[in-house]
């Protein structure tokens, strides 16, 4: 953590600045220590270089207990890093690195850094965070990034100050929460005025396949990680049955170019606890009621043909399981 990291941060109870406490730092870095609320007393842990915004963490023996979740599993086990990465981000996005120089940028639910090795290195500045052990993992593919800054906290209580940032995106996350509205709800007043939000959610399928899908994963995502990895190992050959796409509308199963993608994209699907699906009109209407104009649907496959990019996709279309919609927005000035 570098202290910059404090002129984002308040106490989101009592909005007062944290007090920073610093045990061990190296160079710029603050490798352990804490800040205190001083109007309510809350008092937070910096461990191993990160600020842990979580009220059961204050050791690195309490970390022990968050590489139990699925998200950690995945980002700490899988290699998932694609040399298209930069490219998708721009694609699903419509920003280039130039729209991005000089910017103050939020990635909301970094996972593992998959787009914030990317994004970080174009920005003035760069915050991410995530409720996951997996910021671990991020923190050290942007640890020669001066401007970047990272943070392990819960998207529905979290310590950003409000109209900090330029840009705030959140790729593929906040469908896995427990109430994808809520966790909305705590993010467009974090950009500022006449900045963007984006954000990328699975799009609804029809209702058979969701009760289908709903049947595989109760079962599958109660299995021990163990377990659900050599299940996902198996699923990742199915790329290989004849006509692959078809079989996929009905259940889903990756079709990257490697297995161990595969797998990460399998444990992806399946191991979360939550899956929300969402349609682009009801998404639209949240950027709406939170005070956004310009607001685009981009589909967020970003192979998609020309045509369907922004092509609001109608009924038809929902017949085919994990498509994600991305929706992107200015803030309007007041």
């Amino acid at each position: 953590m570098k202290h910059r990291l404090m002129d984002f941060i308040h106490c989101p109870d009592c909005k007062e600045d944290f007090v920073l406490n610093v045990d061990e730092q190296q160079g710029e870095e603050i490798i352990s220590g804490t800040i205190e609320c001083p109007g309510c007393k809350a008092r937070y842990f910096i461990i191993k270089g990160i600020l842990r915004f979580l009220k059961d963490i204050n050791s690195e023996e309490d970390l022990r207990a968050v590489y139990a979740d699925s998200f950690g599993q995945q980002w700490t086990t899988y290699n998932w890093l694609r040399d298209e990465d930069e490219k998708e981000f721009s694609t699903i996005t419509d920003l280039s690195k130039e729209d991005l120089s000089q910017k103050v940028i939020l990635d909301i639910g970094c996972g593992g850094g998959r787009f914030s090795r990317i994004v970080s290195r174009y920005c003035r500045e760069f915050v991410g965070f995530d409720y996951s052990i997996a910021v671990e993992k991020a923190y050290e593919l942007c640890k020669d990034v001066p401007s970047a800054h990272f943070l392990q906290c819960d998207v529905n209580y979290h310590p950003l100050k409000p109209c900090m940032f330029d840009f705030a995106y959140s790729h593929g996350v906040i469908h896995h929460t427990s109430n994808t509205k809520k966790s909305f709800d705590n993010l467009p007043g974090l950009v500022k005025e006449g900045g963007l939000f984006y954000i990328a959610v699975f799009r609804q399928s029809f209702i058979l396949l969701r009760w289908s899908d709903s049947f595989w994963r109760l079962i599958l995502n109660k299995l021990p990680y163990g377990a659900l990895d050599k299940v996902c190992g198996a699923l990742s050959y199915l790329k290989y049955l004849p006509f692959p796409i078809f079989f996929k509308r009905f259940f889903w199963f990756s079709l990257q170019p490697t297995k161990e993608l595969r797998k990460y994209c399998l444990f992806d699907w399946y191991g979360p606890k939550y899956h929300h699906e969402h349609t682009v009109q009801e998404v639209m209407g949240w950027f709406e009621e939170a005070g956004y104009e310009k607001i685009k649907y981009i589909n967020a496959w970003p192979y998609c043909p020309p045509e369907e990019k922004y092509a609001i996709p109608g009924f038809f279309d929902s017949f085919r399981l994990g498509q994600l919609l991305g929706v992107i927005g200015t803030r309007k000035k007041t």
